[in-house]
């Protein structure tokens, strides 16, 4: 894919197309190196495409009325605006009656992503490249200029590429779950990798279609279960380093 380029969320450069992939990424990794580490551009492409980096969706809901006006309700302090304000900035959407609850201290700018309904929230990572040329206070002016943490990397000498690599992983959320037929032993040597929060369910549908309709019962060691071998069904969550045995029915 193209690298993005000043002016990308405008479609210069195939910007708008290198936009459109970045948007459906489910994490975007900002890529520099010793020598040109101003991610700040890259940052407000993105951010002027609507994609929100390292961040989640504000915790409002907003359910339209016939009547009433709009009644806003806050399970929170609001220090950065007024009840006054919301309404009037709801109003500008098109929206005249609806009542609102606000879960969470929201400024404008969260505000106005969520009546847009069109930004997306990413996970991000930064790494830094050509780390084996690195010079005098290099690292130290990387920091002040980024102003978060990075990854020093390089692709000459492979430093930090493992540590990159295990930190995508985490950010996304996966876990490894240990298939163990009927019966027999299970895989230690090959995992079925999916994400956090996943249930048995989520582990048929990868395995085979049919897996959930055939579906029996299956058995869970590890620390999702109360005891090793615990039977349970499709809605059970599974947690990193289980090992599930799956038993259907016979077609």
């Amino acid at each position: 894919m193209p690298g993005l380029i000043k002016g990308a969320a405008r479609g210069k450069g195939r910007g708008r197309e290198v936009i459109t992939a970045a948007r459906a990424a489910d994490i975007i990794l900002l890529l520099g190196d010793v020598f040109n580490y101003r991610l700040d551009i890259l940052m407000r492409e993105l951010y002027d495409a609507g994609i929100r980096l390292d961040k989640q969706p504000p915790d409002i809901s907003i359910t339209q009325a016939t009547k009433g006006g709009i009644i806003i309700r806050s399970t929170v302090q609001l220090t950065n605006m007024t009840v006054n304000e919301i309404a009037e900035i709801i109003r500008v959407y098109g929206i005249v009656n609806a009542n609102v609850t606000v879960r969470e201290d929201i400024d404008t700018d969260s505000l106005v992503d969520f009546l847009a309904g069109n930004r997306v929230y990413i996970p991000s990572v930064v790494a830094i490249n050509k780390f084996d040329l690195k010079y005098s206070g290099v690292e130290e002016k990387i920091k002040e200029t980024i102003g978060r943490d990075f990854l020093k990397v390089s692709a000459v000498t492979l430093e930090g590429i493992e540590e990159l690599k295990e930190t995508i992983y985490d950010t996304l959320g996966f876990i490894r779950v240990y298939l163990k037929p009927k019966g027999g032993k299970a895989d230690l040597d090959e995992s079925l990798v999916i994400l956090d929060g996943s249930t048995v369910r989520t582990v048929c549908e990868h395995l085979h279609r049919d897996f959930v309709d055939l579906f029996r019962y299956s058995l869970v060691w590890g620390k999702s279960a109360k005891f090793p071998g615990q039977s349970v069904g499709l809605n059970h969550t599974l947690v990193d380093g289980d090992v599930l045995s799956i038993i259907t029915k016979r077609r």
